[in-house]
Formats: C-alpha cells, sequence, structure tokens
C-alpha cells in the first residue's frame, strides 16, 4: 500500500503509478482552483495493491472502511477509486483499489457499494 501525505509524494504519483496516473492528474485539475491551500491540506492518496487487506487499510484510513461509505465512487478500466470527504473544509482521501484478482474480497465488495444521497460516477 502506497500512502502519498505530501504534495511531492502526490504530485510524484504520476509518474511513480503510471496505470492511475490519468485519473491522478484529473483530481489534481480540479483542486488547481485551490491555491490558497497546499495540496496535502485538500488531499491525501492511498494506491492498493493486491497483497493489502482490508485491516490494513483501516489502520492507514483511521476508520474502519467497512463502516463508513465513500462519498464518490468511480469506476475506471482495471481501477476503482473511492472519495472520502473527511472534514468540513473539503479535504478528501482518494484510494485506488486495483480491480484485479486477489485483491481482498471484502475490499473490492467496498468498491461496488452504491453510494447513497450522491450518484456513483
Amino acid at each position: 500500500m502506497h500512502v502519498l501525505r505530501d504534495a511531492a509524494s502526490i504530485r510524484g504519483a504520476v509518474t511513480q503509478f503510471p496505470a492511475v496516473a490519468p485519473f491522478i492528474e484529473r483530481r489534481l485539475d480540479e483542486l488547481a482552483e485551490y491555491s490558497d491551500y497546499e495540496l496535502h491540506e485538500l488531499l491525501n492518496i492511498v494506491v492498493v495493491e493486491v497483497t493489502d487487506s482490508l485491516r490494513e487499510l483501516d489502520d492507514v484510513l483511521g476508520f474502519a472502511a467497512e463502516d463508513r461509505t465513500a462519498d464518490a465512487i468511480d469506476i475506471h478500466p482495471g481501477w476503482y477509486e473511492l472519495t472520502y470527504v473527511l472534514g468540513d473544509d473539503g479535504f478528501g482521501l482518494v484510494l485506488y483499489v486495483p480491480d484485479t484478482v486477489g485483491i481482498d474480497p471484502r475490499l473490492l465488495e467496498l468498491c461496488s457499494t452504491p453510494v447513497t444521497g450522491r450518484a456513483q460516477r
């Protein structure tokens, strides 16, 4: 699991993780208008690997993912993108989960849970 909590690693993810680079670039473009904030004040990113468990993810998130529905779920070829808005200021955590054999089935179940009160994108 790769946890990106500072501006340099978040921007560097575009080259470090080419499979999700287009999705990360889109998020960065969306946040560009908030130049009054440092990038890490707006967004943290977690890129899940096949060997990661839901329990490990919960430790990184600081909450039980099974107890909280994502605020948005985007489905991309080979990847799920889950967005959690964690603060009233709009701070968010974006989670990229590969849609592949070997992923913790409970984690994949989270990726297919309907987003309540919001449209699934």
